[in-house]
């Protein structure tokens, strides 16, 4: 068999196939550990490590000087056998591996992936019973005479040694509790479900536990704890269950109009946070060896993401964080004047550097937990009455086990007596821990985590990568679709959700339809160019189609009144100054009590930001009573070049189209190129033209920027302030027309340039038709 090793530089590690050929790996660098002399540790031997059926990953140390690690790749389907991974050690030999009983296996293969064998199923019946289960096969439910079967009465086998649905039960209704079911792949003890009455479960030998392994039931009809799950060692968690089930209990779609609502049923959990109320986040991450520069750098980017979601919503939350090794680093300490203020916490999430923790790589989780607890004693100190009603959440990311400092578990218990976390306090801590490897103990992870009925926070994912779908799509944000300039950001979301406030106008004449785009501001107005309509069309002729594929009756179009496009013939044939209009969505014809038509806010569906408003002031996480629109015009059109985009439709997609928007001493260029125009060739006066209530983007200075096609007219001109989105112009009139049939040519010009409504400059218009519709806006200049 022949062995080839693949050198790849940027990711410092290689991949050897036993088929002989190289790919680049999908795992991050180890860290680098030093021999006992402070030398390297004696180079391993590449021979006889090979996986049957499968392939390795092999890592360097942070310095590329020797091979610290291995890690076992296998189909999908599959698994690695006996162990996921192997360490080379300081004599130069590589870990043993050994088999559940205790023999030493001399080479790994991939075997096939399977999932847990029911243990009994408890007043009811379960076929076929097989010995193994296979992906793709399938189980079926009955219970007997008298009970009635709960949740889901077909389950399948699934790729990652899951079983698809919740836990089967079959009750009948005598208990105080419902029967909390068995789990497949568990014993359970206890078969009575009175107040105070408890049950036991255990996992078979060879499954891992996560969950509650004792349940309690309690007044109300509702057991304590989170359900078992019994789990093989090879099965880990979608990137899409994670997101799931964090929604269901960390949602920042925190419900501050009513806080004090009461969940129905067994509805899930919601953390309920008056607005400006009061959490402290603790973010613990690790920076062992074992996690790598690269994974360090993308788990930042995770947090990064869930601090700019948590922060666009109404509560402002202190923040601590803390990386681990052998020793523990405070980023962020919940005492700093900088822990509320989420931009100055990711600006040091930013600058800190993995290396800091190099020398030192040991994995001592009960260390950070530790120092989070200090903190919350130092911080109670301050005021102990107020420090009671705090929210406490803990999110901690290890890749690994602790292999120093002694059980991370005797810490969090400190935390939870220190906290006084009874049944009726339980909602006040809130436990999270990502096993970010396979390497992780799920023991340990388990026994960090909290359980919550009807909530999951613990979660085993392969590795760190598939974290960023997950923050990325964690929010719960149903009841927060009103917030202005919010869009999903994860790579592959809908292109509809990540351009939610885009609208389509079409205006029907006899001689064709006019195209153009507009963005949504309110459940009633959409804003878009005033040159889209003439001054015969009729309502009826406009049809507003959303991103959810629904149209909305037009009542009225409300251009600006100082808009003319015949203002300065016969010198300037088009004079598209104040190029800006209202469409008003609603029902004539509605009677008093009927059904109001408004757009309904949906992922896909929802407004854009405009300047000098209360949401856009809450998006540039500014104080609404301290803050100006000379602020914000300072903020979003900086002197001299600004990033921006506008959007279009290509090939059915909405596509993002970068741009630079010309401000201060680069704005004149971008404007005399407006001359430029076949329309304005006998025009001598750019300022005839282009009035200040433009903004000018395009060329190909400082970079290529893209340019409008015919389509795209009434469209926002947006900029991306930390993952929101703010409009500050509307798509006008374009120098050069580099489209054909509205299909974008591959090249532009130096005088390709494109103009757009300053939305700056006609705010106090926007206001008088706004205001009413629920938009508040800051005191104008």
């Amino acid at each position: 068999m022949r062995i080839e090793t693949c050198v790849v530089p940027a990711a410092k590690s290689f991949v050897l196939s036993d088929f002989g050929r190289c790919r680049r790996p999908s795992v991050e660098v180890a860290g680098y550990r030093r021999g006992a002399e402070g030398h390297p540790a004696t180079p391993c031997s590449l021979t006889g490590i090979d996986i049957k059926g499968g392939n390795y990953t092999l890592f360097e140390s942070q310095e590329g000087k020797q091979i610290k690690r291995l890690r076992y790749n296998c189909p999908e389907g599959m698994y690695p056998y006996p162990v996921f991974g192997r360490t080379c050690n300081q004599a130069g030999k590589w870990s043993t591996m050994k088999s559940p009983d205790g023999k030493t296996v001399e080479r790994a293969i991939c075997k096939e992936v399977r999932c847990p064998t029911p243990v009994d199923f408890e007043d009811g019946a379960y076929f076929p019973r097989q010995n193994v289960y296979r992906i793709g096969d399938t189980l079926q439910f009955e219970c007997f005479e008298g009970y009635k079967l709960l949740n889901s009465a077909n389950r399948t086998c699934l790729p990652n040694g899951k079983w698809s649905g919740e836990t089967t039960i079959c009750d009948d209704g005598s208990g105080d509790c419902p029967n909390p079911g068995q789990p497949i792949g568990s014993i359970k003890y206890g078969n009575q479900y009175r107040i105070e009455d408890k049950v036991r479960y255990e996992c078979r030998k060879e499954l891992s536990m996560f969950g509650s392994n004792e349940r309690e039931c309690l007044e109300g009809g509702m057991w304590s704890g989170s359900e078992p799950i019994c789990r093989q060692c090879y099965t880990f968690d979608t990137a899409e269950e994670v997101a799931s089930s964090f929604i269901s209990s960390l949602s920042a779609a925190v419900e501050v109009a009513d806080p004090d609502k009461v969940a129905e049923g067994t509805s899930t959990r919601k953390i309920h946070i008056e607005k400006d109320g009061d959490m402290n986040i603790y973010i613990i991450l690790d920076a062992s060896e074992s996690v790598g520069i690269e994974a360090f750098e993308k788990a930042k980017d995770c947090i990064v993401s869930l601090i700019e979601r948590v922060s666009t919503y109404d509560i402002t939350p202190r923040y601590t964080i803390i990386t681990y090794a052998t020793e523990t680093k405070t980023l962020v300490d919940l005492e700093d004047d900088a822990a509320n203020d989420a931009s100055k916490v990711i600006e040091k999430l930013q600058e800190f550097d993995y290396s800091e923790h190099e020398g030192k790589s040991g994995t001592n989780t009960r260390l950070a937990i530790e120092a989070v607890y200090n903190m919350m004693s130092l911080h109670s100190q301050r005021n102990a009455e107020k420090f009671k009603d705090i929210r406490h959440v803990i999110i901690l990311m290890t890749d690994g086990k602790s292999n120093m400092g002694g059980d991370p578990k005797i810490s969090m218990l400190r935390i939870h007596d220190f906290l006084r976390i009874t049944e009726e306090r339980k909602d006040y801590l809130d436990v999270y821990v990502f096993g970010l490897s396979e390497d992780v103990s799920d023991e340990e992870i388990n026994g960090l985590a909290s359980k919550k009925t009807n909530e999951v926070h613990v979660f085993k994912l392969r590795d760190i990568i598939d974290l960023q779908k997950t923050f990325d799509s964690m929010i719960d944000e149903s009841s927060a679709m009103n917030m202005c300039g919010m869009a999903k950001e994860y790579d592959d979301a809908p292109s509809e959700e990540k351009n939610p406030w885009i609208v389509s106008i079409s205006i029907i004449r006899e001689g064709g339809v006019e195209k153009c785009k507009g963005a949504v501001l309110t459940p009633h107005f959409i804003l878009t160019a005033a040159h889209c309509f003439n001054i015969d069309d009729q309502a009826h002729q406009i049809k507003v189609e959303t991103n959810d594929r629904k149209r909305y009756k037009v009542i009225n179009v409300i251009s600006h009144p100082n808009y003319n496009v015949n203002a300065k013939k016969p010198k300037i044939a088009e004079f598209y100054d104040y190029d800006i209009a209202l469409v008003e969505i609603g029902d004539m014809n509605k009677k008093p009590g009927g059904k109001e038509e408004k757009i309904e806010f949906s992922s896909k569906v929802r407004p854009i930001c405009i300047p000098c408003t209360e949401g856009t002031t809450r998006a540039l996480r500014k104080k609404v009573a301290q803050t100006t629109c000379d602020e914000h015009e300072a903020t979003l059109l900086k002197w001299g070049l600004v990033e921006a985009m506008f959007i279009t439709q290509e090939d059915n997609q909405l596509t993002r189209k970068d741009v630079t928007i010309k401000t201060g001493d680069q704005k004149p260029v971008c404007n005399r190129d407006a001359l430029k125009a076949p329309l304005y060739a006998d025009v001598k006066d750019v300022n005839e033209v282009v009035t200040d209530r433009f903004l000018c983007t395009g060329g190909t200075e400082p970079h290529v920027n893209a340019f409008t096609c015919k389509g795209d007219s009434g469209g926002p001109l947006v900029i991306n302030h930390r993952q929101r989105y703010i409009q500050v112009g509307v798509i006008s009139w374009g120098v050069t027309n580099l489209c054909l049939n509205n299909i974008r040519q591959p090249f532009a010009k130096a005088e390709s340039r494109d103009f757009h409504t300053n939305l700056f400059k006609v705010l106090p218009w926007l206001e008088s038709k706004l205001k009413e519709d629920g938009l508040g806006f800051l005191p104008l200049p």
